[in-house]
């Protein structure tokens, strides 16, 4: 299992309300490259962690 903790996950929730109109798809496993690739989100972070932040910040 990754790292991701609470504290984490409401950090990236957050990041991706505030910057969803940032990301040219809702596609989980592209926003998990996207944030990975920003320096956001550690590389271990799961595609399905990803999906489960999506929903918390209702941007799917």
């Amino acid at each position: 299992m990754s790292c991701l903790t609470r504290k984490l996950q409401q950090k990236l929730t957050r990041y991706v309300q505030k910057n969803s109109s940032r990301f040219l798809s809702n596609d989980p496993e592209y926003i998990h490259e996207e944030l990975v690739n920003k320096g956001v989100c550690p590389s271990d972070v799961t595609t399905d962690q990803i999906i489960i932040i999506l929903k918390e910040a209702k941007v799917s």
